[in-house]
């Protein structure tokens, strides 16, 4: 009996609903509009107190992690193009903690320069520090390009007036075009199989850096480039290295001479 009524009432709900549907000629239309709204300094004179109960409860022990002191830079350096002491302390960063992921030598390594959104200051170095200027999940990789491909990838570096590289790559740019091109001090040698450091954004094609996508081969990492840079910095700082700027002169543009 219990489940003969259920299926009557699964029945008449059906035929309630059939014509319910059947009376309906005509769909109700709706106006939709919006507005931009500033997310600014205004807000804090107007707090909400059960967020800002929400936010302390976590704020506390978050502050407590990104504070603390993984090492120390000896000045201040900020992201740019055609290259800058923090891009190319980045891109040497990536081929060092790449070639410790996969055990192998890496020719050179390429990053992309948008993904660095803040300066690092010069003194101590927090983990939240680091958190702003990589904070993205952004996670490394080893890619294997032909020397053809590896061309046509510094040719669209150029024509984005630079990006991070490692201190294996020197080039000249002229034109939008990348002129001198050396990898080791060597000629680029279109035959040639290069190993390549970066990130997974970049191996994607990302930042129009379309000729890693007719890759050899490709290794993935399950390292986030943070985490990378912070293994290499707490690892310095554990030798009593400060992070200092390293040597530049990779990336020569003709519009800064």
């Amino acid at each position: 009996m219990k489940k003969l009524n259920t299926y009557c009432s699964i029945g008449c709900l059906s035929v309630v609903l059939s014509i319910l549907s059947s009376c309906s000629t005509s769909r109700q239309e709706f106006d939709i509009s919006y507005k931009l709204i500033p997310v600014d300094a205004r807000w804090d004179k107007t707090p909400e107190p059960l967020m800002e109960q929400i936010v302390d409860k976590y704020k506390t022990s978050v502050d407590s992690i990104m504070s603390i002191v993984i090492g120390k830079s000896s000045q201040y350096m900020a992201p740019g193009r055609p290259e800058t002491s923090l891009t190319n302390l980045s891109a040497d960063i990536i081929k060092t903690e790449v070639q410790r992921d996969f055990g192998q030598p890496i020719d050179f390594a390429i990053i992309n320069t948008g993904g660095i959104r803040n300066p690092l200051m010069q003194g101590d170095i927090t983990l939240g520090e680091i958190y702003s200027i990589f904070p993205f999940d952004n996670t490394l990789c080893l890619i294997k390009l032909k020397g053809s491909d590896v061309r046509e990838l510094l040719n669209i570096v150029a024509s984005r007036n630079g990006e991070a590289v490692s201190k294996d790559v020197h080039m000249t740019i002229a034109d939008e075009k990348a002129i001198e091109s050396t990898i080791n001090g060597r000629p680029i040698d279109d035959d040639r199989i290069y190993s390549i450091a970066t990130i997974d954004y970049v191996a994607n094609g990302g930042d129009h850096m379309t000729p890693f996508l007719n890759a050899i081969e490709r290794k993935n990492s399950n390292t986030f480039m943070r985490d990378a840079v912070i293994n290499f910095i707490e690892r310095e700082n554990r030798e009593g290295h400060t992070i200092a700027p390293p040597k530049g002169g990779r990336i020569i543009s003709s519009n800064n001479k």
